[in-house]
């Protein structure tokens, strides 16, 4: 799956304005402020440029927290900012049903008691706990993810990792970018400086 260009257009204009916002461009800057200023703006464009997301407004809702954000976040969101700095506080839980629960409970209790297991039970019991497992360790990768279950963290996991390999290769782009613009403005001010 590819993120299409109006997700693309939309992270690089955010991105920009933050850059533009956080005054990247100032000589004062030291190199760790550069550096907090492009993650910002990074972040903040690639969770605008999405939208609704729940792992996007996790990020926003975490970034706002933080007293130093607010002030670029609201030159950023502008209208926005209010809206998606409100923590999101629904949950997407599949609902269990009562013959699944029972069912369950089965499988415990003969364990509990000591009986023996169907040797084809076993292995299903040992898959269900590796992707238990594996599903708390994606709950904490994902922003937002601890709320989430089921097939909707699978969703929201495939579009977080759509979304940072966008941002990665615009970030790439705009550092090949930034690095012609600079070599070029270096040779325009060799030339002006060259004796004659």
């Amino acid at each position: 799956m590819q993120a299409s260009n109006t997700f693309k257009k939309a992270f690089l204009k955010r991105m920009l304005l933050g850059l533009q916002l956080a005054g990247f461009s100032s000589k004062s800057m030291t190199v760790q402020e550069r550096k907090s200023a492009i993650k910002l703006s990074a972040d903040v464009a690639m969770a605008c440029a999405r939208g609704s997301a729940n792992w996007s407004r996790a990020i926003i809702a975490d970034l706002s927290k933080q007293e130093k954000n607010k002030v670029l976040l609201r030159s950023i969101l502008r209208k926005d900012y209010e809206r998606l700095t409100r923590p999101c506080h629904h949950t997407w839980k599949i609902p269990r049903s009562k013959k699944i629960l029972k069912r369950s409970f089965r499988v415990c209790s003969r364990r509990r008691k000591g009986l023996r297991a169907p040797q084809g039970l076993a292995t299903s019991v040992l898959a269900r706990v590796l992707v238990k497992k594996r599903t708390r360790v994606l709950k904490r990768l994902v922003p937002g993810g601890e709320s989430l279950d089921g097939s909707y963290l699978l969703d929201e996991t495939l579009d977080y990792a759509i979304s940072l390999r966008v941002q990665v290769d615009l970030m790439q782009r705009l550092s090949k970018a930034f690095e012609a613009s600079k070599v070029g403005q270096e040779r325009i001010h060799m030339l002006t400086n060259e004796d004659f």
